[in-house]
């Protein structure tokens, strides 16, 4: 983590705030609800369990991004997976 500006990695560290909770989603927590149909039912689950996923892979995406060179669509991604930590924490929260 030496060679990353200490900004970058606290602004990409924020999408790894979801794997914290992630044995909510896991284990019951339904911020989108439920329905009837086993395979809405499964599209659903799989769609929570992106809320948790998608931030950490942007994680390491961005800093992957960041060592080769594309420093603005690492930027981009880690603010990315910060708008994607706070849309989950109002889904947990609110």
């Amino acid at each position: 983590m030496k060679g990353f500006p200490k900004w970058l990695v606290a602004l990409a560290g924020t999408g790894l705030l979801p794997v914290l909770v992630c044995p909510l989603f896991l284990f019951g927590l339904q911020p989108f609800g439920t329905s009837d149909s086993g395979f809405v039912r499964f599209l659903l689950y799989v769609l929570t369990q992106l809320l948790w996923i998608v931030p950490a892979g942007l994680f390491f995406l961005s800093l992957e991004l960041y060592d080769r060179y594309f420093v603005i669509p690492a930027v981009v991604l880690a603010v990315l997976a910060f708008l994607i930590t706070i849309a989950d924490a109002c889904l947990i929260f609110c």
